[in-house]
C-alpha cells in the first residue's frame, strides 16, 4: 500500500500551506499553533524532497511541485470530508435515495402497487428497483447489491435479519368449464392434469413438494403435465387449459373474476408458509432502511 509509513494527517496540513502560502494563517485555519505547523512544513519538505514554499522578498510563493500538488490535494481534503461530514436526518419527504429489493413475482404482485402510490405520495425523491430474486440473494443482500429480499422466510445465516410478514395458505383453482367436482377425494384430485410453479427449478429437476410428499404417502402419484417459473404466468395458463394450479391464496384471489376461475377444495391439510423481508444486520439501523422496512410491513399487513 503506498500510504504504508506515511502520516495522513499531513494532508490537512498541506492543503492549508498550498492555500495560504502563510505558515501562520495555514496553522490557524487547522487549529494548530505556528510551531506545529512549520514542523509539519518540515516533514512534508522531506517527504516531497521539495520546498513547497520558498520565500520571494517577505512572502512565500509555491515551487512547481507545489503548484502540481494543488489540484489532487484540494480534491483528496474534499473527499475526506465528505467522508467525516454528518450525514442529513433521513425525511422521506425530502431525501433522495434509491432502494433495490429482490423480490418474487407474487411479492411485488401483492406490495409493489401499494408501494408506488405511498412513494409517490409521502417520499417523491425516492427511487425503487427491483429485480427478479436469484439464486445468490445472500451474497448480494450481504455485499450490498440489494437492500432488501423479499419472499418466502428460510433459515438465515449469520449477518442477516428478518421481519415475518404475512401468513400464507393454500387454494386450489381451475377454469371454470372444468369437469372437476369442487368438493374431491385424494384419489380424485391425484387424477387430474396439474401446473405447478417452480421459480428455481434447473431444467432437468423433477418437481416435488409437499402435495407430492402427502399424495405419496397414500400411495398416490399426481401428474404434473407444466410447470412455469412465474408466479403470475400461472392462472392465465389455467384460464386456458384444463390444468388444476394449487397457490397462495393471495396470489389467486385477483384473477378468480377476472379470469372467470372456479375454487377446488383441497383434499389434503398443506401447511402454509410465511413471507418475509430480509436485510444485512449492517442496515438495521440506517434511517432510511428502517423506514422501508416500516413501509413494506405496513403495507403487508393490509
Amino acid at each position: 500500500m503506498l500510504l504504508a509509513g506515511v502520516d495522513t494527517n499531513l494532508i490537512i496540513a498541506l492543503h492549508a500551506l498550498l492555500v495560504r502560502q502563510n505558515v501562520t494563517r495555514a496553522a490557524k485555519d487547522v487549529g494548530l499553533s505556528q510551531s506545529s505547523m512549520s514542523h509539519a512544513l518540515a516533514r512534508l519538505r522531506t517527504h516531497f524532497a521539495d520546498p513547497l514554499l520558498v520565500p520571494v522578498g517577505r512572502a512565500l510563493v509555491l515551487t512547481e511541485r507545489a503548484k502540481q500538488l494543488g489540484p489532487p490535494v484540494a480534491d483528496a481534503v474534499a473527499q475526506l470530508e465528505r467522508v467525516f461530514t454528518r450525514a442529513e436526518p433521513f425525511d422521506p419527504r425530502t431525501t433522495q435515495r434509491v432502494f433495490r429489493i429482490a423480490a418474487t413475482d407474487n411479492v411485488v404482485l401483492y406490495l409493489l402497487p401499494r408501494l408506488a402510490a405511498l412513494v409517490q405520495q409521502t417520499a417523491p425523491g425516492i427511487d425503487i428497483r427491483t429485480c427478479a430474486l436469484p439464486d445468490t440473494w445472500i451474497a448480494q443482500l450481504q455485499r450490498g447489491d440489494i437492500d432488501l429480499k423479499l419472499g418466502r422466510k428460510y433459515a438465515l445465516p449469520a449477518g442477516l435479519d428478518s421481519q415475518d410478514l404475512s401468513d400464507e395458505r393454500f387454494a386450489c383453482v381451475v377454469r371454470r368449464g372444468h369437469r372437476a367436482k369442487t368438493r374431491l377425494t385424494a384419489q380424485q384430485f391425484a387424477a387430474l392434469d396439474h401446473l405447478s410453479i417452480e421459480p428455481t427449478a434447473t431444467p432437468a429437476a423433477e418437481p416435488f413438494n409437499q402435495i407430492d410428499e402427502q399424495l405419496r404417502a397414500l400411495g398416490l402419484r399426481r401428474r404434473i403435465r407444466m410447470t412455469v417459473p412465474h408466479f403470475l404466468v400461472a392462472p392465465f395458463v389455467v384460464a386456458s387449459s384444463d390444468l388444476v394450479l394449487t397457490a397462495p391464496v393471495r396470489l389467486l384471489a385477483p384473477f378468480l373474476e377476472r379470469l372467470d376461475l372456479r375454487e377446488l377444495r383441497i383434499p389434503l391439510t398443506l401447511r402454509g408458509y410465511k413471507l418475509s423481508q430480509v436485510w444485512a444486520r449492517r442496515s438495521r439501523d440506517d434511517d432510511g432502511h428502517r423506514w422501508l422496512r416500516a413501509t413494506i410491513a405496513k403495507l403487508a399487513a393490509r
